[in-house]
Order: structure tokens, then C-alpha cells, then sequence
């Protein structure tokens, strides 16, 4: 069997194309990073007293939309910053992965 330069570059186009999504969702320990690096470096720079995440489970991840995978999960914080125990009760938040450092990062939950 003969390929073709046609059959060739579609293979190529294909291979290329499932590289680059990344291919699966997000792993309880990368998605316990991306939390902790969204609660001790929030975007709009502000820093208090850090927050340490004392207990983290994944729950289910949602099929990928453009904005990343939506993941339930429940975990407890700990810090002397009395806000940061709201995030005891946050049930779920988007991940998405990075196009320029490659790491897994948490969308704001609100």
C-alpha cells in the first residue's frame, strides 16, 4: 500500500492537532497547584497572609468548552486571613492550561 502526499499531510495535520489540546483533563495534583497559585497570587496582585490548602479531592471534570474543564472538587484551606475560608465552600471552578508556560491555571470562581 502506497501513501500519498495527500493521506501524508493528513496524517501530519492530525497528529498535530491532538498534540496541541493537550489531550486530557486536568490532574488532582495539577489542580490543586493551579488553586494554591490562584489563592497566594490572585490577578489583581494583592497579597495577605498565605493560604494552604490542607485537604484536596477531585471530583468529575466536565467535557472541555473553550474557557477550559469545569471540575468539581472539595478541599479545606488554612490561614490566619479569616476571607480565605469562604474557599471552603467552593464547589467548582474552570481550568485551563497555558499557552505560554504550559502550566494548568484556575479561572476565577466569581
Amino acid at each position: 500500500m502506497r501513501l500519498r502526499s495527500g493521506h501524508l499531510a493528513l496524517i501530519t495535520v492530525l497528529a498535530v492537532t491532538l498534540a496541541g489540546c493537550g489531550g486530557s483533563e486536568p490532574s488532582e495534583s495539577q489542580m490543586k497547584d493551579a488553586m494554591s497559585n490562584f489563592l497566594n497570587h490572585p490577578p489583581d496582585g494583592s497579597t495577605g497572609d498565605p493560604i494552604n490548602i490542607a485537604t484536596f479531592k477531585k471530583g468529575a471534570c466536565d467535557k472541555p468548552t473553550a474557557q477550559g474543564y469545569n471540575c468539581t472538587f472539595t478541599m479545606t484551606v488554612t490561614s490566619a486571613n479569616m476571607l480565605a475560608q469562604m474557599f471552603n465552600n467552593l464547589p467548582s471552578a474552570v481550568f485551563y492550561k497555558d499557552a505560554s508556560s504550559g502550566n494548568w491555571m484556575m479561572r476565577a470562581p466569581f
